[in-house]
Parts: C-alpha cells; structure tokens; sequence
C-alpha cells in the first residue's frame, strides 16, 4: 500500500469515527521551516532568518543610517 493510499485511507477512517483532528489520524505531515540560524558578522549575535543577510537587523539598521 502506498503513502497516499494510507493517509487516504485514514482520512476516510476518521471521518466515520468522529475525529477530525489530523495528528489523530496519522495524516498531519512536518512541514520543514524556511528559517535559518545565522551569526551576524560584525557583533557574533545569533538570529534566525528567512532571508540571505550575514547582518543581524540592528547591525544592518545602523549600517544603512550612520
């Protein structure tokens, strides 16, 4: 039986037993997070982050205005 035929079938499974969370069922999946952990280059502060920077935001906050 394949990934999708399982969680279809526990699918169909919880909606006849009355549960209708999917952590319950097996069918909820662990989505990976974008986020990064990064150490910015000029104070050694480590942040997470979406974004492509090697700056924490003070640090690249006081860069933009001196």
């Amino acid at each position: 039986m394949s990934e999708e035929e399982k969680g279809f079938e526990a699918k169909i499974k919880s909606m006849y037993s009355g549960s209708t969370c999917a952590c319950q069922t097996g069918t909820l999946e662990k989505k990976k997070s974008s986020l990064k952990t990064v150490t910015c280059r000029k104070c050694g502060k480590t942040f997470k982050t979406n974004r492509d920077a090697d700056l924490c935001w003070k640090c690249e906050k006081s860069k933009n205005n001196p």
